[in-house]
């Protein structure tokens, strides 16, 4: 009986993640992080945003998840809301190319601090200094 319930708790313990140093190392391949985020109703229009030199817009938000696309300095951009995940990420769309998707903070420019609202919960707002 002992031996059966350590054997679940393993297994419970690879499944949720393992304790390493004080980090917690996923048991999910990163792919995990690419899935069950959809597209967002446009709810920012206020300016200030563009993106910098081949800001990648990716179909989920974290680095692992494939690149949809890229938006330059000169390419306009409509954003739609952000999520953190660990980073902060907004939802965009290339105006000039018509790809939708996720990209980081640090790799959009801000002419001026902005907020905006997050994707998941629309009483929550990220403020953004420029």
């Amino acid at each position: 009986m002992r031996s059966r319930l350590l054997a679940r708790l393993a297994g419970l313990l690879l499944a949720v993640g393992v304790a390493v140093g004080g980090v917690l190392v996923p048991a999910a391949p990163a792919s995990a992080h690419c899935s069950g985020h959809n597209t967002h109703p446009d709810v920012y229009g206020s300016g200030g945003i563009s993106f910098g030199s081949g800001t990648a817009i990716r179909t989920r938000p974290h680095v692992g998840c494939t690149i949809k696309g890229r938006g330059y300095t000169t390419q306009g951009i409509d954003v739609h809301c952000a999520f953190e995940t660990g980073e902060l990420w907004l939802y965009v769309r290339n105006t000039s190319t018509g790809v939708s998707g996720w990209s980081r903070r640090d790799a959009l420019r801000y002419s001026r601090d902005v907020v905006v609202r997050d994707c998941v919960n629309s009483s929550v707002y990220w403020y953004i200094f420029a």
